[in-house]
């Protein structure tokens, strides 16, 4: 079948074609299993990871009494794209649902609930942010729609935080914002950019602009708000996350499991080649097809002399790196909260604490109690530097700080993810989306990552699928 750049990919001298996944992450595990899942026997499959496990950035780490995960820990339930591919692996009978514990920001020494009414943070009124800014700063919401309209021409894309900043003031970013996006791209809100994180956010300022309406934040943060489905009355709203009773692990297992791959650990891919129709891999040899499934940065090297286009736009992808200190006590002691968001600009040095025996049932009935601290942020990298002991002393002096005394933890485990995230800057999704554009005009050569539609698990297994189909397509 002919390629989307007009070229046939096939083996040669008769024998299988050869495809090659780098990167043993869930995007490379995910592009390996959908590999074989439409090719058969039919195709040799290499995966070349540069470390010696897969999973990348998942990880589960095995407690007294069972596996708790130091990386990603949830998806969103509403991707069926992703509980379809776990129903297809078998394991839809390991999905679990988080409690429905509250999530809390650390106000002025008080636990309060996070604001429902806000999008990641952003609210339209005052009034629904009040128990977490001053007085002053819900006036200044109020008064932004009153304002001088904001100048914005549909496909417009601008930093997160100098938006909110202008409108709304720097305490409804220190205090909201920033703490939200925070604990999902590690990066605060002034590192990111509103089209790829917000998303809904600058569609509705484009629908405001296009139908010729005054254009403030507040405005549209109602429409997006007024979008979001209301529940019927005794209607129970289906959970927002989803989770794996063995962890991750176990999706790792399985993706590798079915894509019955040739798994060569240790083996880090230095550069792509055009070698007699095909690619040459060194230091690994030639193939037929190439799906680059690492973050940015490598794939612009990996790219450099085939899609130089790509590589170029790619090399500008900054990462962003954080740590995850996990303790388990012996003893139950946290309130019924799911967890608590600080922030980079909070009182302490970390950034959130994820209350993981209170958030997931299947772990609180294990007894004791599960805590994951976080730290970290794009652009310091100090804290991540910082050697275990201190790291642990962090988290305790900074759990004590928002709970009151706490007993010492019976375990810890501290994980860090240097280069952990790509930062979604302004103008990141048109940018990624020339590159992959440049990628699918070469036949036999496929992207995939969490620096294209999404960091989370969802969006990386569907970008290494859609690479998968691409390669497929062209055998």
């Amino acid at each position: 079948m002919s390629g989307v750049g007009g070229g046939a990919v096939a083996g040669r001298g008769g024998r299988r074609p050869v495809v090659a996944v780098i990167g043993g992450g869930v995007s490379g595990l995910a592009a390996a299993w959908e590999l074989r899942r439409r090719t058969g026997s039919g195709t040799r499959i290499l995966l070349l990871e540069a470390y010696g496990r897969l999973g990348g950035k998942l990880k589960t780490v095995d407690f007294d009494g069972g596996p708790v995960d130091m990386g990603a820990e949830a998806f969103l339930a509403r991707r069926e794209d992703f509980t379809r591919l776990i129903d297809d692996l078998g394991l839809s009978g390991d999905l679990v649902s988080p409690s429905g514990a509250r999530s809390a920001f650390f106000v002025d020494g008080e636990l309060t609930d996070i604001p429902s009414a806000t999008v990641m943070g952003v609210p339209a009124e005052g009034a629904a942010v009040a128990g977490v800014v001053s007085a002053e700063a819900c006036r200044a919401v109020d008064a932004e729609r009153d304002a001088e309209p904001l100048p914005w021409v549909p496909g417009d894309d601008v930093n997160v935080g100098q938006l909110v900043g202008a409108r709304f003031g720097r305490e409804v970013v220190d205090r909201l914002v920033s703490p939200l996006l925070g604990g999902v791209y590690s990066c605060d809100a002034d590192d990111l950019g509103l089209r790829a994180t917000v998303p809904q956010l600058a569609e509705a300022l484009d629908g405001l602009a296009t139908a010729g309406r005054p254009v403030s934040l507040g405005a549209a943060v109602r429409e997006v708000l007024d979008a979001r489905p209301t529940p019927a009355a005794g209607e129970t709203r289906p959970p927002a996350f989803g989770a794996l009773r063995g962890g991750y692990r176990s999706l790792v297992r399985a993706l590798a499991a079915g894509a019955d791959a040739e798994i060569k650990l240790n083996t880090a891919v230095e550069s792509i080649g055009r070698y007699r129709g095909g690619f040459y891999l060194e230091p690994v040899g030639e193939v037929d097809a190439v799906v680059v499934a690492t973050p940015a940065p490598t794939a612009a090297v990996l790219l450099a002399d085939t899609v130089p286009d790509a590589a170029e736009i790619l090399s500008a992808v900054d990462l962003a790196s954080s740590a995850v200190v996990g303790m388990r006590f012996d003893d139950a002691f946290l309130p019924d909260r799911s967890g608590v968001l600080i922030g980079t600009s909070g009182p302490t040095a970390a950034k959130a604490f994820t209350f993981s025996s209170r958030k997931w049932p299947h772990l609180g009935e294990r007894g004791g109690d599960l805590v994951r601290a976080s730290f970290g942020s794009f652009g310091d990298d100090s804290l991540v530097e910082a050697p275990d002991d201190d790291l642990l002393g962090y988290a305790l002096r900074d759990l004590r700080t928002v709970l009151g005394p706490c007993p010492d933890p019976a375990e810890i485990f501290v994980q860090r993810w240097w280069g952990g995230l790509p930062r979604y800057g302004v103008g990141h999704a048109e940018l990624t989306g020339i590159a992959r554009a440049a990628v699918d005009a070469v036949p036999g050569i496929a992207l995939a990552g969490s620096f294209l539609d999404g960091v989370g698990v969802p969006a990386c297994a569907v970008s290494g699928r859609e690479a998968a189909r691409s390669i497929a397509a062209e055998l």
